[in-house]
Formats: C-alpha cells, sequence, structure tokens
C-alpha cells in the first residue's frame, strides 16, 4: 500500500542533494551536477524555445502539430501543499478551484462557458492539478481562430495573478471541495493516513497531504484562501509551457506583453526547501482496515536524490533504469509460479519533495503470506547483491532501453503535445536538463553498450547501505497478520543469509521452428473514398487495411469472430468464462511465459486473445519493424494455445486472491449487486464466487479455447497503421491464410438476460465511510439506428452540461457527475443511458430529485440554444481531432465490417451537427429518458455504524430555477477536473 500510494504521492525522479548531510533538503538551484563531475553538461533541446523574464518567470515554447491547430498552455507554480500554513492545510488545492470560479476577465464560472462554446471539454481540455510541491493549470485550445488564442492567453494570465475569490464562489465551491475529499475516503486512504506520518517521521510533508483537512475546507477565511495565493502565485516561482500549433516568436511576444512587467510582492515569502530527514533507523508498521481487500507488503528505502544536469548523472540514470527493469523482470517471474506468494509484485524509484530519492519494494500478498511476500521481496534485492544479474539479462534490458529511445524519436512528431508539456513541466519544476529526445537516444547508444554488469550490480548494496528504511504491511482486520517485529524479523533473517544464483531461463528457440504453408488472397476490393482494402483469403477470412501516416511507430490489429462463450452451455460456461485469461497468461507453442517474455526483449509488440459472451478475437499493436512477430504470435494464439500448469496455478490463486476479499469493498459489493439486480438475476451477471474459481477445470477451459479458435473463417482482420497493402500481403497470406477452417458458419446466442420494466430500486448498505453512491439507469427495447446513436449521445453531452451546472455548481452537492448513453446492437436493440454521482449520504434524495428535475424539463421543455452551440462545437471539434487518430478508425471500421454496414458512412460523421437541434434533444429525451421505466441504485453507509451521521458537510439546496423558471439542472464527467 505504501509503494503504491508513494508512486501517486511521489515525483518519479529528482535532481539534488547536499553532500555530507544526514538530512536531505531541497536545494535545486545548487546544483549543477554530482560533485565530482566532470562529464560534459546536458544542453536543451533545440526544438524547445525558453527563457527567464526580468521578474523570475520562466517560459517554454515548442512548435508541435499534434493534434492540429490545437495548442496546450499550461502554467506551473512551484507551490504545493508543504508550503500551506496550518491554518491551511487543504487551501492549496482550494486555491486551485477558485481558479475557475471567477477571475478578472471571466467572472464566476464564465471561464468554463466560454471554453464550452469553444468547443472544448471541462475535464479533458480545462484541468489541474495539486500536489506537495506544485500546482499546475492545464488547457487546450483552438489555434485557427485568433480569438480563441487571445482568450486562452487571458485564462492563462488571470489565472497567474488575477483570481477573484468572490466570497459567494468560495462558499459555493466548499462544497465542491469537500465532496472531493468525500470521494477520496475509504481503506486505502485510511491506512496511508496512518503510514504516511511513519514513512515521513520527522517532516512537514507528513502533515501537509493536498486534500487538507475538512474542517478547514468547511470554515476558512476568504482571507487565509488569498493569503495562500498572494504569497506564492508570484513570476519568480512560475513558469508558462506552451507546445503546439503556434509561431514561438509571436508566443515570445505575447509573454513579454502580458507578463514582463508584472512585479513579485516587495517582501516575498521564502519558498522554503522541506526538508525530508534521513533518519539512521528502520521503522515497521502493519495496519489493519475492515474494508482493506487486499493485503500488501512494502519496503521503502530512502536516500539522497542524483541530480540530472551532466552526462554522467545520465549514465547513472541509464544504469538505475537497467538495475530496476532486471529486477522487475525476476519478480514477475516469480509472481508467474503457482506457489508465489504474491499477486503483483514491483520494484521502483521515485522522489519524495526535491532532494530524497525512495528505492521501493512492494506486493500484493496472497492468502495471508505477508511474510513470506516480505521474504521473497527482500531475497532478490539479496540475490542481486551476492550473485548479481547475468550477461543475458543485461543484454535484453540495454535492447529494451535503447528500443525505448528509439521510438521516442521515431514518434517525435507525432506523438499528442501532452507528452511534451506534461515532460517540460517536471523537468522545470525537478530542475532536470531538457537535452530532448534526439539527444537522449544519442547518449543512449553511446553509454549503453559501456555499461558494465558490475556497475549495474553495485546498485543493490549501494540502496540496501542506505539507513532509513520502512517496512510496512496491511491488510483487512480479519486477516491474521504479522507483527512489526515479524516483519523486522524477516528482513534481519534475510539480510546476509546465503542464496542460490539466479539461473536465467534465456530466450529459447526462434518463435516459430518453421513457417507455415501460405494460403492465398481470393478476392480484392477497394473503398477508395476512404482509403481501404480489403481482401477474402482462401481460408474465408476477411482482412481490412487502412493505411495511416498519424503514427509513424504504430499499426493496430483487431480481430473477431461471432461465437463467444454464449455458445458454452451452462455446464461448459464454468471453465469457458476463464479460457481467455488462463491462456493469456501461460505463453504460446513451446514457450512458457518467462521465455516468451525474454523472447520480445527490444520489440514492439503485443498480441492478446480474448472471448466476450458474443464473440472471440485477438487484439494486437506492433511496430513497423516488428509486423513479422506480431503474425507470427496472432497464427500461434490461434494455432498452439499452451498448456502450462504454473500459469493456471498461478492464475487460479491470484483470481481466488481478488475473490476472497471482494465483499469488503463498498463500491465493489454495490455495482456487482447493481449489475445482478439489472439484469434479473441472471446466472451469468452474478458477482463470480470462490466455490466458482476452484471448479474451474484447465483441461475443460482451454478445449473451449481451442473450439472457439479452430475455425478462423468467419474471422475478420482489421489493420489500421504505419502500413501498406503491399508489405501486409506476404504476411497475410503467410500466417492469416494459413489458418485452420472448417466451413462453419456460427452466430452467437442470447442467452436470456433481460432487464426488469417499471422502477426498480436497489439500495445496498455498506461501508463505514459518510459518503453515498447514486445510479440512475434508464433503459428499454429500441430499434438500432446510426441517427439513434448520435441522438443518445447528443443528449448524454447536453445532460453532462447540466449536471454540472446544477449539481455541481448551484447545488454543491457532487465533486462529479457522468452520463452517458448507448444502444446495445446484439443479442436484441437495447437503450442504457446512465447517471452516477458520488454524495454525502443525507444530499442523495435531493441530488437524485435534481437529477429527475433536469430529465423532466429536458422531455418538456429541451434544451436552450446556448447548449445546443456548445454541443455541436465539442463534437465538431471532436470529430476533427479524432479523424487524424488511429484508433478512432479502428473502431469505425470494426462497427462497420462486425455489422455489415457501409464503411463510407465514415465520411458523413460530420452530418450528425444538423441533429444537434432542440426539438431533437427534446424528442430524444422522451424516448431514452421514459419516466416508468429505469432502475436506481443507492449505496449507503451501514445501518448503526456511528459514522454514518458523523458529517459536517451541510445538505445542499433544493436546485434553484434558471432564467426560464425551470429548475436549473447542470454535471461533470470527468472526476478529476477540478483537482
Amino acid at each position: 500500500m505504501l509503494a503504491t500510494m508513494l508512486l501517486l504521492a511521489c515525483n518519479k525522479r529528482g535532481d539534488t542533494k547536499t553532500p555530507g548531510d544526514t538530512t536531505a533538503v531541497a536545494t535545486p538551484d545548487a546544483a549543477d551536477g554530482t560533485p565530482g563531475d566532470t562529464t560534459p553538461k546536458l544542453g536543451i533541446d533545440p526544438a524547445l524555445r525558453t527563457g527567464t523574464l526580468a521578474n523570475g518567470m520562466t517560459y517554454y515554447i515548442r512548435h508541435h502539430e499534434k493534434p492540429e491547430k490545437r495548442v496546450y498552455l499550461w502554467l506551473a507554480v512551484d507551490a504545493g501543499s508543504v508550503l500551506e500554513d496550518d491554518d491551511q492545510k487543504g487551501l492549496a488545492h482550494f486555491v486551485e478551484h477558485m481558479a475557475f470560479n471567477g477571475t478578472k476577465r471571466f467572472e464566476k464560472n464564465t471561464l468554463i462557458d466560454f471554453l464550452e462554446k469553444a468547443g472544448m471539454d471541462f475535464g479533458a481540455d480545462l484541468n489541474a492539478f495539486t500536489s506537495f510541491d506544485e500546482t499546475v493549470y492545464q488547457l487546450k485550445v483552438p489555434t485557427d481562430d485568433p480569438a480563441l488564442m487571445t482568450k486562452g492567453l487571458d485564462i492563462l494570465e488571470d489565472w497567474s495573478g488575477a483570481l477573484a475569490f468572490d466570497p459567494a464562489e468560495v462558499d459555493k465551491e466548499r462544497g465542491v471541495v469537500v465532496e472531493e475529499w468525500r470521494i477520496g475516503r475509504g481503506a486505502s486512504q485510511r491506512i496511508f493516513d496512518k503510514q504516511w506520518p511513519i514513512f515521513l517521521k520527522g517532516s512537514k510533508y507528513a502533515d501537509r497531504k493536498p486534500i487538507g483537512e475538512k474542517e478547514i475546507l468547511e470554515k476558512a477565511p476568504v482571507a487565509t484562501l488569498k493569503r495562500f495565493y498572494d504569497d506564492w502565485y508570484r513570476p519568480d516561482l512560475m513558469a508558462i509551457v506552451i507546445v503546439g500549433d503556434v509561431d514561438p516568436d509571436q508566443m515570445v511576444k505575447e509573454i513579454e506583453k502580458r507578463w514582463g512587467t508584472r512585479k513579485g510582492p516587495a517582501k516575498p515569502r521564502e519558498r522554503e526547501a522541506v526538508p525530508v530527514p534521513l533518519l539512521d533507523e528502520t521503522r515497521a508498521a502493519v495496519i489493519t482496515d475492515p474494508e482493506a481487500n487486499l493485503a500488501t507488503v512494502s519496503v521503502a528505502i530512502k536516500g539522497e536524490l542524483s541530480p540530472l544536469k551532466t552526462e554522467g548523472d545520465y549514465r547513472h540514470q541509464l544504469v538505475e533504469n537497467l538495475f530496476q527493469g532486471m529486477l522487475r523482470a525476476r519478480l514477475d517471474e516469480i509472481r508467474q509460479k503457482a506457489d508465489a506468494p504474491f499477486v503483483f509484485a514491483f520494484s521502483s524509484t521515485s522522489s519524495m519533495g526535491r532532494a530524497v530519492d525512495v528505492f521501493n519494494l512492494t506486493a500484493g500478498v496472497k492468502g495471508g503470506q505477508v511474510e513470506q511476500a516480505l521474504s521473497t521481496l527482500l531475497t532478490e534485492v539479496e540475490r542481486v547483491e551476492q550473485h548479481g544479474f547475468v550477461a543475458t539479462e543485461l543484454e535484453r534490458e540495454r535492447a529494451r532501453t535503447l528500443r525505448n529511445l528509439e521510438r521516442a524519436v521515431t514518434e517525435k512528431d507525432t506523438v499528442d503535445g501532452r507528452s511534451y508539456a506534461f515532460d517540460t513541466v517536471r523537468r522545470h519544476l525537478e530542475h532536470k536538463a531538457m537535452p530532448g529526445r534526439e539527444a537522449e537516444l544519442a547518449l543512449g547508444a553511446k553509454l549503453l553498450p559501456g555499461i558494465t554488469l558490475a556497475e549495474v550490480n553495485a546498485l543493490a548494496g549501494e540502496w540496501t547501505a542506505r539507513k532509513d528504511r520502512v517496512v510496512m504491511a496491511s491488510g483487512p482486520t480479519r486477516d491474521k497478520m504479522p507483527s512489526d517485529k515479524d516483519l523486522l524479523a524477516v528482513a534481519s533473517k534475510v539480510e546476509g543469509s546465503k542464496i542460490a544464483a539466479y539461473e536465467d531461463k534465456g530466450s529459447g528457440a526462434a518463435l516459430m521452428a518453421a513457417k507455415p504453408t501460405p494460403g492465398t488472397i481470393t478476392k480484392r476490393e477497394s473503398v477508395d473514398e476512404i482509403g481501404v482494402t480489403v481482401w477474402t483469403l482462401s481460408n474465408g477470412a476477411k482482412v481490412v487495411i487502412k493505411p495511416t501516416d498519424f503514427k509513424k511507430d504504430e499499426v493496430l490489429l483487431e480481430a473477431f469472430s461471432p461465437g463467444g462463450t454464449s455458445l458454452a452451455n451452462a455446464k461448459a460456461y464454468g471453465s469457458a468464462r476463464f479460457a481467455d485469461a488462463i491462456v493469456q497468461r501461460s505463453g504460446v507453442a513451446e514457450h512458457d511465459p518467462v521465455t516468451l517474455r525474454n523472447m520480445m526483449a527490444g520489440k514492439v509488440v503485443s498480441v492478446t486473445p480474448w472471448i466476450g459472451e458474443l464473440e472471440e478475437g485477438v487484439r494486437g499493436n506492433a511496430s513497423p519493424k516488428d509486423l513479422e512477430v506480431m503474425f507470427q504470435l496472432v497464427h500461434l494464439e490461434i494455432t498452439a494455445p499452451r498448456k502450462d500448469a504454473d500459469a493456471f496455478g498461478s492464475w487460479k490463486a491470484s483470481t481466488a486472491e481478488f475473490v476472497r476479499n471482494r465483499d469488503l469493498n463498498p463500491q465493489q459489493v454495490f455495482f456487482e449487486k447493481l449489475q445482478a439486480f439489472s439484469w434479473g438475476n441472471h446466472a451469468r451477471r452474478q458477482p463470480l464466487t470462490m466455490a466458482q474459481v476452484e471448479a474451474a477445470d484447465h483441461d475443460a477451459a482451454l478445449a473451449f479455447y481451442k473450439q472457439r479458435f479452430a475455425d478462423a473463417g468467419d474471422f475478420t482482420f482489421v489493420f489500421v497503421g504505419n502500413v501498406d497493402a503491399p508489405t501486409l500481403e506476404p504476411l497475410v497470406t503467410t500466417y492469416l491464410a494459413s489458418l485452420p477452417s472448417k466451413g462453419r458458419k456460427e452466430k452467437w446466442k442470447d442467452i436470456g438476460a433481460k432487464m426488469p420494466g417499471g422502477v426498480k430500486k436497489l439500495k445496498v448498505e455498506k461501508g463505514q465511510d459518510p459518503k453515498s453512491f447514486v445510479m440512475v439507469n434508464f433503459h428499454g427495447a429500441t430499434k438500432w439506428s446510426g441517427d439513434a446513436e448520435d441522438d443518445i449521445e447528443i443528449l448524454a453531452d447536453v445532460m453532462e452540461i447540466r449536471l454540472r451546472e446544477v449539481l455541481r455548481e448551484d447545488m454543491s452537492g457532487v465533486y462529479g457527475a457522468f452520463s452517458r448513453g448507448g444502444i446495445t446492437r446484439r443479442p436484441k436493440p437495447i437503450y442504457q443511458y446512465s447517471i452516477g454521482f458520488g454524495c454525502a449520504p443525507e444530499n442523495a434524495e435531493k441530488l437524485q430529485a435534481a437529477v429527475f428535475e433536469i430529465a423532466s424539463a429536458l422531455r418538456k421543455d429541451g434544451v436552450g440554444q446556448d447548449y445546443l452551440d456548445k454541443v455541436k462545437e465539442k463534437r465538431r471539434r471532436e470529430l476533427e481531432t479524432a479523424k487524424r487518430e488511429n484508433r478512432f478508425w479502428m473502431g469505425q471500421l470494426s462497427e462497420h465490417y462486425r455489422y455489415g454496414t457501409d464503411p463510407k458512412k465514415i465520411l458523413e460523421l460530420e452530418k450528425v451537427l444538423e441533429r444537434v437541434t432542440a426539438a431533437n434533444v427534446k424528442k430524444t429525451a422522451g424516448t431514452f429518458l421514459k419516466e416508468g421505466v429505469r432502475i436506481e441504485g443507492l449505496l449507503v453507509p451501514e445501518a448503526g455504524d456511528p459514522n454514518k451521521t458523523v458529517d459536517a458537510a451541510k445538505p445542499v439546496a433544493p436546485a434553484k430555477p434558471d432564467a426560464s423558471g425551470k429548475p436549473s439542472a447542470k454535471a461533470d464527467t470527468g472526476a478529476a477536473a477540478k483537482r
């Protein structure tokens, strides 16, 4: 639990240390590299325009055309929760919320309103986050309209120094922030709250979690909130990051004009480097919780953070990455054994604050084997310390590392600009060098061959020699857990014990001993309007090819065939339902999972067979360089699934561990009960049980898998990406046209699961936290059509806006609400339209009533033009970028060829905009939000739990009428929109 939470709370890496001090202190501006390092300093990416204004504000600008006609405008503030005063706990995050609730140019919620009118999505295109050390604001706007670009810069400028802090808006937002606090409550948070002070003993970080304290969030004066903003939102602690389809010269002029004359405070508070003491002790703690549904054990070893300023620093980072990659591979190899003491295990390196490095080992424990899991983790590190890695392991990890660097360069022009923005912000805040992808590849190619086993192996001793160690275990209260002393005893026993050397399995022989006898292409067609080629193969299979240049290093595959588990009778279903999961773990042909993983070192390829209820198929992706490997894997997954007893035992033990404590998680229980309830308690909609897992038969599961993939004649294979038909032809004829065919033409079966009519209500009492979850699902039989599918999605877009406006902004009752609808075409066309949100238990009834008022108003009156304009522009903008994405085309083509519809309809998608009308929304609401057919689900805390009523959140007020006199109702799909 601790190390998992550390990955969320900590930075990945950092760059400074104070030599010779037992207390690590962040001094980011002091370090130019590792002391004594005389290697050249790393340069700056030539594609990155950067500078610093006279007032200390830094800027970074990159011209990048993915996505086209878009720009990311980010503001990074070097101030987070660790800088809060004692009366401000949680207010760094609260300030971030207020950036969306009134600025100099945008009163109240008009900022969101403006961006929605511009077609931007609240959450996806407009977001922010607050962590311990920083606050980052993220905005994406179109660049094809100069007015929108100007407004985007206006928003950035206002965020940096002109928040309004309207007292009325602050009070309204309190409820939203408290609801965000509430969402985070649960077993994981309670355990973390106890572990964090132990891990960060002696540091202010231990008492400054970004979400803060509920009482302060509810009662802090506006002046206290504003004090944080005035103290820390100043030029010398800010950086502007601009990545997109813009002219860097013009952006520099804008930055200088807008921020160049801004002055900081006359007497600025010192931006302290908050220390994390490195203590000379090992601490241990075992923490249980009645709702924890998985036991975990972790080891965190703290030390001083290495910088990233010079070639020597970069070389050291490569050494660390090689070590971690090889250690993770060993832990994963153990995980795949039937008798492994954990369901997952990993090692990682992260940073805490700006000066402390943390070496983490973590495992999710099987069946109470906490001590065994801890011993296994520590034993593997000890094994490396005593015997080191072996040359073949290093060779494979070098290949993986170099391939990742090569791929980064290959995709440098086609990767989404968000990745550049995020990386620039991270490196700026952590004071890391930014040499660029080409420079890092050149360095990797230069340095990797010279990195020896000896220096990689030495890291184990360096990490274990650190004195500040924290050993933690957590798990369900009902499980028998070891004591703190037991954990320390395990660590002591492993240290210095004699351990056998590791035996490397190697990479085995060739993936395929011999290529199959090729088939042929019997029919060639083309859909020139959309650039698609279609082949029919000699075995009856169909192949659909869409070449693109959207990503240079990506080819996607989706294959499907009708049937699935619907063709398994009641007896066979018990094992058939697990067939794909078992095969996925088992390797392929004569290659066990470990050998297969080793064979894939340095390759970019993934192939996953699957069996759904109505279909079976294969998903895959590969670099154009590794296409033949992907085709070979597809062929083998279909013709030569492997029976591996160890893999089956590992699957069964891991699945059983998931099921064993599943009843402890309130949300899990609620959604599983709701699923069964919603489908009339059909046998195939019930939660998985331990008895069902234990009854699974390996041979029966494998037999069903083979039966489903025995005939390729009714398969359709869709390829989208950087590949053309001539390149694919020999691969298709060799590996796909050669697949077996029996000439059977199958169809899935309707298993008879039906949703109940009328209004059905389910109330689940589970959990100790003062929080509820509300689900409303409108449903019914319908006729499918493309227009109907579009209409229900348009309705969902309208509903999202309405829910946000009412439930969040007007009533302050939720952090976020989701709204989604769709039509399932098979086995019978039915529509489902779902709305869900978390809230305080005492507010659930009023908030649900507000949802019904929104639905009623939409059925009766439709919606105003303002909403229609927002939805239309959002859809237009989304389609504008989606058409340049491989996954969009894969989804569209798979849909058309699955159902036999005309793929040229893809060219008519813009016509959906014509359906965004008031009359159509009203009609759609009447069709899909019918008052008398729905399922209502409500999760509440357990009856009699003392925490159920101990909640200071004020009940929300009923929805206020809008300008038309109707109840105002507004929603938020993105739970991370304002963090």
